[in-house]
């Protein structure tokens, strides 16, 4: 399930966020390490008055029967270079979140927003993200220059662009 983040999340997401694991490939020059200790109060202030206005969805992942949040699906609608990015804590990878929250995320873009194509991209070497670009249908349109990521390394990202054709022609295989 995904539910809009609330203030009341800061604990937990800081419990589940600050971990290198979790952010080594996120965008070094917003994310810092080592994360503070109060980061994430500081960001939702920031980016709440972005969701108020629509430009910017920042979605809570929780699975079913649950109340605590197990990470972050976060979509820019109007952005020119990405549309989407996430996270999920160490404890809960492999087990099928992102896939059902990047399928909900798609199928809200498509369905919803009637956005025509989705920009998306990833770390070179985070193998994770590049599979669900892959499974998506989303096609490669090449490496950007090495940029600054939140683990310290400076890496290329690969674009990818997701269409509605394609996304609706992969969307029956993809939780598979």
């Amino acid at each position: 399930m995904m539910r809009p983040v609330q203030f009341s999340d800061a604990p937990r997401y800081q419990s589940l966020f600050a971990h290198f694991e979790v952010i080594e490939f996120l965008d070094g020059n917003v994310i810092p390490w080592p994360y503070p200790e109060n980061g994430v109060e500081e960001f939702l202030r920031f980016i709440q008055p972005k969701v108020e206005l629509g430009e910017t969805i920042l979605w809570a992942l929780v699975p079913k029967g649950e109340e605590e949040m197990i990470g972050v699906l976060h979509l820019n609608p109007l952005s020119e270079t990405d549309h989407r990015g996430f996270w999920l804590g160490k404890e809960y990878w492999g087990q099928g979140y992102m896939s059902e929250a990047v399928a909900a995320s798609q199928d809200y873009c498509f369905d919803v927003l009637k956005m025509p194509l989705l920009l998306l991209s990833n770390a070179e070497p985070n193998a994770g993200s590049r599979r669900l670009n892959e499974k998506s249908g989303a096609t490669f349109l090449g490496l950007s220059e090495e940029r600054y990521f939140a683990g310290g390394g400076t890496y290329r990202s690969m674009k990818w662009e997701l269409t509605t054709e394609a996304w609706q022609a992969h969307r029956k295989n993809f939780l598979e």
